[in-house]
């Protein structure tokens, strides 16, 4: 979705399948670009999650940020619906080159754990590997931040602390940003 229109994105699979509604008004940003924040209209995921898009003059998406609360993605019931929106999030907005580079990391958040419905035959998710690769290290709150260059295209994982001291799940995010170059 990087270089499409906003129109465009927010019909798209991705914000009807997650009910992702708008939680406040677009904010203009210096050099003509606009903030547009989203959020699931759902009571359960409504504070864990947040889209936020940044869109150029021409109304097309040049910066995608999926939020998630730290705590959303270690809780062990909720957690694979973490993991859902987050490969979810990427497919939607990584171009298929970028997608393909960043497959080990995809496939990382493919196991949604053993609570998920899958269709009978279908083979199991891929397991975290042992020694996960520098994203997911930041994804299960190991790392700090990391992020991978597509050319384009570049995808950034951060995780951010409420206030100083130990990480704590209950006030700690994550970022999941992609931006167009």
């Amino acid at each position: 979705m990087l270089g499409r229109a906003l129109s465009k994105a927010v019909n798209d699979e991705f914000f009807r399948w997650f009910h992702l509604v708008r939680y406040e008004a677009a904010r203009e940003l210096a050099d003509g670009a606009t903030w547009h924040g989203f959020r699931p209209d759902g009571e359960k995921f409504r504070e864990l999650v947040t889209v936020n898009l940044e869109t150029d003059r021409a109304g097309c998406i040049a910066d995608a940020k999926l939020c998630l609360d730290r705590a959303f993605i270690e809780h062990p019931k909720d957690g694979p619906f973490a993991r859902d929106i987050t490969a979810t999030f990427l497919r939607w907005v990584l171009p298929e080159a970028a997608q393909k580079e960043a497959g080990g990391f995809l496939q990382e958040l493919g196991d949604l754990g053993p609570n998920v419905i899958r269709f009978k035959g279908a083979p199991a998710p891929v397991m975290s590997a042992p020694d996960p690769s520098a994203l997911h290290r930041v994804y299960l709150g190991r790392d700090k931040d990391a992020a991978m260059d597509f050319g384009d295209v570049a995808l950034r994982l951060t995780n951010l602390q409420a206030r100083d001291g130990p990480r704590d799940p209950q006030h700690d995010w994550i970022w999941i940003r992609v931006v167009r170059r």
